[in-house]
Parts: structure tokens; C-alpha cells; sequence
């Protein structure tokens, strides 16, 4: 997501708000009533989200227009995807592998461009597997919604309170050659937001015991941020501001999930181990 922790950020221009806001308005009640009516709605969302998210990637590796091996990123991922939501995840993980494998054997060699295989191929591994975790998250079980929902109001909890917390106090910056607007300050109010808004969702949903979920809320922010780092990382790799200008006022649509791919990720991989 975009950098929200500047302890002394410029005022947006009231036309720049204005537009931010109504994206989030247009954009938010689709997006939530897919998740909550669930398959095959949540399926096509997550689809729609991989192909959009591939394209991103691609584009930013080639910086210019996309060439044969982005495309088979972004086909790769959507066709994975698309599998897993009819209900063919077993072969998620052989798929995955194959199409990495011939996707930088192919880059690497044929066009004899080794940095560019690497950043396909990890794009292709990171992707599909952060949003095939919120494909399961959602179908596995009788409370999915209830799980993307919580993952979903800790990221937004995290970045509205690291913004307001980042604002009033400011204070040293935690990677200012990665993202130089991100504090501690910031950090730290996120978490206590993302804390605060999952105990009070236990208590109102019983997902889980409520101090258990605030914890639990706490290091997701952690998380939430470092998927921001990440992609904060890769557009600085590229010289990008933003991953697309798909989302008005907004960017890309990876610029806006980055911390849901990596939460969606971890809380995939907590519920697979226990």
C-alpha cells in the first residue's frame, strides 16, 4: 500500500482526496459483498485480482511493453487461480512449480536475461500463492467470511492508525532507503489499531477468544507492513511510483493489497500448520 507514515506528509490537494474517496466508495461495497456472498463471487473476485496483480508485476519488470514471458506470468496465475476455484487444488502445487521452472529456464536462457527470470519467477511464486491463500481462506471452512473479513479490517485498522499515529508523532524512520516516509511511531500506532479493531471483532463474531485476536491482530499489522516493504522494495527496484495507475487516486491494485497478500499469506500458512 502507499507510504501513510510521514510524520510531516503533504496536505493531498482537496481534489486528490476527493478522488481517493470516491474510488474507496465505489470500490469497497463490491468488494465486501463478494467476499461475504462467498463462491463462486469471492472465486471471481480473487481471479480477477490475480490477473489485474500479474499484470502489474509484469509490467513493471519490463518497464515498457510486456513481452511473451510476462504474458505467460499473467496467464500462469490466472489459469492457476482459476483451477483452484473449481476445486482442482491438488494440482495447485505441481502447477506452480512447472510453471515456474519453464517460465525462467525460458527467460533465462532463451532470452538470456537472468535478473528479468528471477523477478518473473518470483512474481509468479509470491502472487499465486498469496492469492490462492485468500481463495482458501474463503472456501475452507463455515467461517471464511468471518477470516477475510478480520484480515481485511487489520490492514485498513493498521494504515488509517499508522497514518494518524505516523502524523501527530513522527520520530525516527524504520528503513528510510526502502520507504522513507514509514516511522516507528507509525508502526506502533497500527499495531495498536489493528489490536484494538480485532479484539472488538471477537467480541462481536466469537472467532476467537478476543485477547488471543487482538494479539493476534497486533502482529498482523507487523506483517501488513512488511508486505508494504516489499512492494515498496520492487517499485524502487524499477524506478516506479506505483504499480499501475489502474486505481484513481490510488495507483495500482497492488499498491492497495500488498499488506492483504502478505497477511493472507501468513494466516494461510498458521491454519495449514494447526
Amino acid at each position: 500500500m502507499n507510504d501513510v507514515m510521514d510524520p510531516q506528509p503533504k496536505r493531498p490537494k482537496k481534489s486528490d482526496l476527493l478522488v481517493r474517496s470516491l474510488s474507496s466508495i465505489i470500490l469497497g461495497p463490491p468488494v465486501l459483498a463478494a467476499v461475504y456472498l462467498g463462491s463462486p463471487y469471492s472465486d471471481e473476485l480473487i481471479v480477477l485480482s490475480g490477473l489485474i496483480l500479474a499484470w502489474e508485476w509484469a509490467s513493471l519488470c519490463y518497464r515498457r511493453k510486456i513481452e511473451a514471458p510476462g504474458w505467460f506470468l499473467v496467464v500462469s496465475i490466472t489459469g492457476l487461480l482459476t483451477l483452484s476455484a473449481f476445486g482442482y487444488t491438488d494440482f495447485f502445487v505441481p502447477a506452480l512449480l512447472s510453471c515456474a521452472i519453464m517460465l525462467y529456464l525460458y527467460t533465462r536462457f532463451a532470452n538470456r536475461k537472468s535478473d528479468l527470470a528471477f523477478w518473473l519467477t518470483l512474481g509468479l511464486g509470491y502472487l499465486s500463492v498469496t492469492t490462492y491463500s485468500l481463495l482458501w481462506l474463503r472456501n475452507s471452512s463455515g467461517n471464511g467470511f468471518e477470516i477475510v473479513l478480520w484480515i481485511l479490517l487489520v490492514v485498513w485498522s493498521t494504515d488509517i492508525g499508522a497514518y494518524f499515529s505516523g502524523k501527530s508523532i513522527g520520530g525516527p524512520k524504520i528503513a528510510p532507503g526502502i520507504s522513507p516516509k514509514k516511522t516507528w511511531a507509525g508502526l506502533i500506532g497500527g499495531m495498536v489499531s489493528a489490536a484494538l479493531i480485532s479484539y472488538v471483532f471477537a467480541e462481536f463474531t466469537g472467532l476467537y477468544n478476543p485477547l488471543i485476536l487482538g494479539l493476534s491482530g497486533a502482529g498482523l499489522a507487523v506483517i501488513s507492513q512488511m508486505g508494504d516493504f516489499f512492494e515498496s522494495h520492487i517499485k524502487r527496484r524499477f524506478d516506479a511510483k506505483d504499480s499501475s495507475n489502474l486505481i484513481p487516486g490510488h495507483g495500482g491494485l497492488f499498491d492497495r493489497v500488498d499488506g492483504l497478500l502478505a497477511c493472507a499469506l501468513l494466516v494461510f500458512l498458521i491454519h495449514i500448520v494447526y
